[in-house]
């Protein structure tokens, strides 16, 4: 499994994972994984309407799910760097991952349950990125609306001197 990359100044950075999202796909797993188990000790037993091979859609369904859930762990969402804010889409972040620069960047707004995220590029607030925070644990999204409203007051009082 690929590890991700050493940084070079990790004090300069902060990372958001998808972990609410590999919550979710670990408890998908353990349940599929518990299905298999019932269909497997239930054909040992020879109940006649079961077969061998029942198990295995539950046994495949709870691997892929598990490394996906893995994948979502260990991986970023966002991460908020001195050039401004990376986004890693899930799968093939090597190829379509979105910087938005901190210049790009005129505002941003947050929804009350700070469930979505919108970067405004324009002072008209009609271009932009829109962001969905729910792979983002609840707890930590305060944290990245307290990191990003500092970054920003950083920037309009350097714009302002």
């Amino acid at each position: 499994m690929a590890t991700p990359k050493k940084i070079a100044e990790p004090h300069k950075e902060l990372r958001f994972t998808r972990i609410a999202q590999a919550q979710s796909f670990m408890v998908i797993a353990a349940v599929s994984f518990a299905f298999a188990l019932l269909v497997t000790v239930t054909w040992l037993m020879g109940h006649p309407s079961f077969r061998w091979w029942m198990p295995l859609p539950f046994l495949v369904t709870a691997l892929l799910l598990g490394r996906l859930a893995g994948r979502c762990a260990r991986h970023a969402y966002l991460i908020l760097t001195p050039l401004g804010i990376e986004i890693f889409p899930l799968f093939k972040p090597q190829d379509h991952l979105n910087l938005v620069y901190w210049s790009e960047i005129n505002d941003a707004e947050f929804d009350d349950d700070l469930t979505v995220l919108k970067l405004h590029r324009t002072p008209e607030k009609n271009s932009g990125v829109v962001l969905s925070l729910r792979p983002i644990h609840q707890k930590k999204r305060p944290l990245l609306k307290k990191a990003l409203a500092a970054r920003l007051a950083e920037k309009k009082a350097a714009s302002e001197n």
